[in-house]
């Protein structure tokens, strides 16, 4: 996963996909502060064909990477369901969401729909009520008239679930960058040293010989005769 510096402003463009209503969310991160750019619904209930309800949404989320410019879209991976159709149909969304996304050149992040209740309300079996009470908490958010349409519609606090769920993921792997690059630092500082020690060490000046002096043997000095040392057991 590319990671990007708390430094500079991360934009995550969230999408709760579906074929007759798809949530959307852009949440920009400053530092440690996320911010809520936008949110709404691409309302597809006025086309009874399939089709044309995919191209009203793909249209849709165009348009909102054409305005608000994030750079990476976050959702839900594709999962099993009890009802096929439903997944089938969840499944065409999604792949329209993708297609938008990768068609402007947004990097794509998926999460299973446990890593996105978890991450936003600490609880992997969060309803959505829930899920929408924590999705307000983390962006600082007000029930008042700036936010109605967040409190009409479930599917945009999900997208901006989502949204959060890659923002507070993508914080935790710059921490673990950060942190293996100070180690690598701290590592490269005492090798560093190691070298240093080990290269002065080398250049120090040995004694050429074993030192000698004399000793007397039978009142006669002997010279060059090295000196043994006995050490007593």
């Amino acid at each position: 996963m590319a990671t990007q510096s708390p430094a500079v402003p991360l934009r995550v463009l969230g999408v709760d996909p579906g074929t007759l209503r798809t949530g959307w969310g852009v949440i920009e991160r400053r530092g440690h502060t996320s911010t809520l750019c936008a949110a709404g619904v691409i309302t597809a209930k006025g086309f009874s064909s399939l089709p044309e309800r995919l191209r009203m949404i793909h249209a849709g989320l165009v348009e909102v990477i054409a305005q608000w410019q994030p750079q990476v879209l976050s959702l839900e991976k594709a999962f099993l369901a009890y009802n096929v159709q439903s997944a089938l149909r969840l499944g065409e969304a999604r792949g329209v969401a993708l297609l938008a996304a990768s068609q402007t050149g947004l990097r794509i992040a998926e999460y299973n729909p446990t890593e996105i209740k978890t991450a936003v309300a600490s609880y992997g079996r969060a309803d959505k009520v829930q899920i929408q009470k924590a999705v307000f908490t983390h962006l600082g958010l007000l029930y008042d008239q700036r936010t109605t349409i967040l409190v009409a519609s479930k599917d945009a606090t999900d997208a901006l679930a989502a949204a959060l769920c890659h923002l507070n993921s993508s914080r935790f792997v710059e921490q673990i960058h950060a942190a293996t690059a100070k180690d690598g630092r701290k590592t490269a500082q005492d090798s560093e040293r190691m070298q240093l020690l080990r290269s002065a060490f080398q250049k120090r000046s040995l004694p050429r010989s074993v030192p000698t002096r004399s000793v007397s043997t039978r009142g006669g000095p002997t010279r060059g005769v090295p000196t043994i040392l006995k050490v007593k057991g």
